[in-house]
């Protein structure tokens, strides 16, 4: 994958699963979020990507959007819309016609307000919400288009610690309802604790795949990310400065 020319993505490929949370790690710049989009159909590729045995470059936008739900880390919407007529926009691929919603489409709106724990916002305008708000109704979008593959760009940025958690929570439950849930993330910690595999880039290219509480996965990390994990095996990791100052978790 080259963007300006230049190549940002070589060489990667990525196994996602049905039924478990996979992620996409690596230093800024690596080529995470850049990989995510071009999942999602976003940036042009050269290779191949797979959902169910189909190829995504073989579907209509409308059709690749029943499949595959995309959450950027930052969105563009200023217009005065509902928190409701947002996550309704979720629905517009599955709609017959501009406007022609149905009983289902209100459906899935409510289910997707309802398990992001943002109903009581439903009559509010989004562009007044505070930045975490906003990243639960663009999440909850992504629930009510009803797509199976799920690709998430940093989902609890701007999130306090109990939406974060309660986020982490839902997708769980998604992945063990079928979903196939691809996050792009930061902390070494949540991927650790909620990722049943991932990808760790570095300059665009693989350094380690696979459970990222393996052995070979955390070695890759400490050298790509010049940490070290924390001491008798516990969760976490810390940097290597810290610990020659003696500083840090104990």
């Amino acid at each position: 994958m080259h963007l300006g020319g230049r190549p940002v993505v070589d060489g990667v490929g990525l196994n996602a699963a049905g039924g478990e949370i996979s992620a996409i790690v690596g230093p800024n710049g690596s080529g995470k979020t850049s990989l995510l989009r071009a999942l999602a159909g976003l940036l042009p590729y050269e290779g191949r990507v797979m959902e169910g045995g189909t190829d995504l470059s073989r579907l209509s936008a409308a059709e690749r959007a029943r499949r595959v739900a995309y959450l950027p880390q930052t969105s563009a919407l200023r217009a005065m819309l509902s928190v409701r007529e947002v996550v309704a926009l979720g629905r517009y691929a599955s709609q017959p016609g501009l406007f022609a919603r149905t009983r289902r489409d209100d459906a899935q709106i409510d289910e997707a307000l309802r398990r992001t724990e943002i109903s009581g916002l439903a009559e509010r305008a989004y562009p007044k919400l505070s930045g975490g708000q906003q990243r639960l109704v663009l999440i909850a979008r992504a629930l009510a288009t009803g797509a199976s593959t799920l690709l998430l760009d940093e989902p609890t940025a701007s999130l306090d610690v109990r939406h974060a958690l309660s986020l982490f929570a839902l997708l769980e439950s998604l992945a063990k309802e079928g979903y196939c849930v691809v996050l792009v993330l930061h902390d070494l910690d949540d991927v650790m604790r909620h990722a049943a595999s991932a990808v760790l880039l570095d300059a665009g290219r693989v350094q380690a795949h696979g459970p990222p509480t393996a052995t070979s996965f955390v070695a890759a990390a400490e050298q790509t990310y010049g940490v070290s994990l924390l001491p008798g095996d516990r969760l976490g990791f810390r940097t290597r400065e810290s610990i020659r100052k003696g500083t840090g978790a104990p």
